[in-house]
């Protein structure tokens, strides 16, 4: 396989999430807020400033394609009074910058872990990662998937990355969250992800924004199960990224 030589590369498998922070609140309150962004590695002007404005009025943020540089808690993640648990999936050489998805909450992770790809991206070689928390809310264990799904691969290896996203959901018994960049750039995708979703109980969250820049599709999403529904958006007036991010507020199933 032709493999382009990138600035990131895949780290160990081994390599042990990151948890950087300190959750504010013991328990979450009635209702839950949350947002779901692609940062793009905070390439773009403005990005840390946006991100600060979006997570003070959260109470639970993922971001894909989250960058951490050194190794070590930032001011960002000790002043925002929320708890950053970040898998690093692919860094630099000198391993100083690092790469991949981070889940931030206001209530301390009851357990996390990172899930990689079975298949990697052509070129670059590398593969994508997936982050599993949960969190105590309403009596019930809260499971929360932030998801980068894999790019530029055949729809077969596209659904074996799916599958391995709802196997712990299928397994959980209380609600759920799944939300991220799920790169579902055609129709084929698009098809394997909503049935995959739908099969496990989940629901899809009628707020999204198509990319310009990815075939005008809708890359990013949010799914749901036994949770209500009480708002969601688009943040179409963030430009710091070239995905839009997905504001969404939940509260406790009455079913």
């Amino acid at each position: 396989m032709l493999r382009i030589r990138s600035q990131f590369q895949a780290l160990p498998e081994s390599a042990s999430l990151k948890r950087l922070g300190e959750a504010s609140v013991g328990t979450f309150g009635a209702t839950l807020k949350m947002i779901s962004w692609n940062m793009f590695k905070a390439r773009r002007a403005g990005c840390m400033p946006d991100l600060t404005t979006l997570t003070a009025g959260v109470e639970l943020a993922l971001l894909q394609e989250a960058v951490l540089h050194g190794g070590l808690a930032h001011p960002f993640h000790l002043t925002s009074g929320l708890e950053w648990i970040m898998a690093e999936n692919l860094g630099t050489a000198q391993q100083a910058i690092t790469t991949g998805p981070k889940t931030g909450s206001r209530v301390a992770a009851l357990s996390s872990q990172a899930i990689r790809s079975h298949d990697r991206e052509p070129f670059i070689g590398t593969p994508k990662t997936f982050l599993l928390t949960t969190y105590p809310f309403c009596g019930q264990h809260l499971l929360v998937l932030n998801v980068h799904a894999i790019n530029l691969v055949s729809t077969a290896k596209f659904a074996r990355q799916v599958e391995q996203m709802v196997t712990p959901v299928a397994a959980h018994k209380g609600p759920c969250i799944v939300a991220g960049d799920f790169n579902t750039w055609n129709t084929a995708r698009w098809h394997i992800l909503l049935k995959s979703m739908h099969d496990v109980g989940l629901t899809r969250v009628l707020a999204a924004a198509p990319q310009w820049r990815h075939f005008n599709q809708v890359l990013d999403h949010v799914f749901f199960r036994g949770l209500k529904l009480l708002n969601a958006r688009p943040l179409t007036h963030v430009k710091s990224s070239d995905h839009v991010p997905l504001w969404a507020e939940f509260g406790p199933d009455s079913a």
